[in-house]
C-alpha cells in the first residue's frame, strides 16, 4: 500500500495537560479551541492566559470563540456588530502565534449565511470587507478561513425551536470566491465533512420528501453528496476537519471518530481525486481530553489506509 504523508492537526483548548496530551499523540501542529473565557480576556491573552500555551507546541490555527450556551459565532453575528473587538483579538492571538512559530496562521469561522442573503445583506458585506481589509494589514501572518454548517442548529433540552441554516454548501464557496476576489488566497474555506456528512444524510431525506423537486435530474445546487462537497471545495479549501457524527450528530454524536475504514478510505479518495494537499484537523470528540483515544484511533485508521503524519507518537 502506498504511503502519503499530510500534516495532521489536533485541536485543543487552552489547557496545559491537554495540550500535552495531544504531543504525546503526536501532531504536526494545534488548532486552538477557543472558549466563551477568551470573550472576556482576549484583550489581554498575553498576560492572561500562561505564556505556555502559546510557546509549548507550533500553532497552526485558531478556531472563533464558542459562547457558553454553545452557540458558534458565525461570521454574519461578529461582523454585524458595531464592536468587532472578539474577533480582532482572534487575528491578534493568531498574529501572535505566527510570529513565534515564523509562520501564517489561519483564523476559523463559521458561516450560515445563503449567497443570496450575504448579498442582500449589503451593510454587512461592507463591514466585512472593511474590517478585513483593516485586519489584513495590521496582522500580515494572518489568513481566514470559513467554514461550512449544518443544515439546522438543534439545542438538546431547549423550549426553542431548531434554527434552520441556509448557507450549508455551494453558498459558503460563492461566497468566498467573491472574498478572494478582493483579498486573493488569503480567504478561503474550512470543509468540516461531519458537518458535510450531517448535510448529505439531512437533505437527502428532505430531497426524497420533495414530490415537487425534479428527482432524476436535480440541478448541481442540490447535490449534497460528499464528492460534491470535495469538488467544489476544490482550489479554495485551506483546511479539513477530519471526523464524523453518529445518530443525530448532537452533543455527543458530533465530532467522533471514524469507525468505517471503507468509510474514512472513499474520503481520501475524493481528497485525492481533487488534487488537496491541505492539512487535515483531527476535530474528535473525547470523553475525557487527558486521555484523548478517539484521536489515537482516528490516527491510527488514517495511517491504516495509507496516510500517516511526519510526527508519530
Amino acid at each position: 500500500m502506498c504511503s502519503h504523508k499530510l500534516k495532521i492537526y489536533a485541536k485543543a483548548s487552552f489547557d496545559s495537560a491537554e495540550i500535552r496530551e495531544k504531543i504525546r499523540c503526536g501532531c504536526d501542529g494545534l488548532e486552538f479551541n477557543l472558549r466563551e473565557d477568551f470573550l472576556r480576556r482576549g484583550s489581554c491573552f498575553e498576560a492572561c492566559y500562561l505564556q505556555e500555551y502559546f510557546t509549548m507546541y507550533n500553532v497552526e490555527a485558531v478556531h472563533v470563540p464558542f459562547y457558553a450556551d454553545g452557540q458558534v459565532m458565525n461570521i454574519e453575528h461578529v461582523f454585524s456588530h458595531e464592536d468587532v473587538s472578539p474577533i480582532r483579538h482572534v487575528f491578534r492571538l493568531a498574529q501572535y502565534c505566527a510570529e513565534i512559530w515564523k509562520h501564517r496562521v489561519l483564523v476559523v469561522i463559521h458561516c450560515s449565511l445563503s449567497y443570496y442573503d450575504y448579498m442582500q445583506y449589503e451593510l454587512l458585506r461592507r463591514q466585512l470587507t472593511k474590517k478585513l481589509r483593516q485586519f489584513f494589514e495590521q496582522y500580515p501572518m494572518v489568513d481566514l478561513a470559513i467554514e461550512n454548517v449544518i443544515p439546522m442548529e438543534y439545542k438538546q433540552n431547549s423550549a426553542e425551536s431548531p434554527r434552520l441554516c441556509n448557507g450549508t454548501f455551494t453558498d459558503l464557496a460563492r461566497i468566498v470566491y467573491g472574498l478572494r476576489e478582493q483579498f486573493g488566497e488569503r480567504v478561503g474555506t474550512v470543509l468540516d465533512l461531519c458537518h458535510a456528512a450531517m448535510t448529505e444524510k439531512y437533505m437527502k431525506v428532505l430531497l426524497e420528501a420533495a414530490d415537487f423537486l425534479p428527482h432524476e435530474s436535480l440541478p448541481e445546487h442540490l447535490d449534497y453528496s460528499m464528492e460534491h462537497f470535495f469538488r467544489i471545495h476544490q482550489g479554495i479549501c485551506r483546511l479539513i476537519h477530519f471526523n464524523d457524527f453518529t445518530g443525530n450528530g448532537y452533543l455527543q454524536n458530533h465530532g467522533t471518530p471514524l469507525q468505517d475504514k471503507e468509510k474514512a478510505a472513499a474520503w481520501m479518495r475524493l481528497y485525492e481525486k481533487y488534487a488537496y494537499d491541505c492539512p487535515l484537523t483531527l476535530e474528535i470528540r473525547e470523553e475525557d481530553y487527558n486521555n484523548c483515544v478517539n484521536y489515537k484511533k482516528t490516527k491510527a485508521m488514517l495511517a491504516s489506509i495509507g496516510y500517516s503524519s511526519s510526527i508519530t507518537a
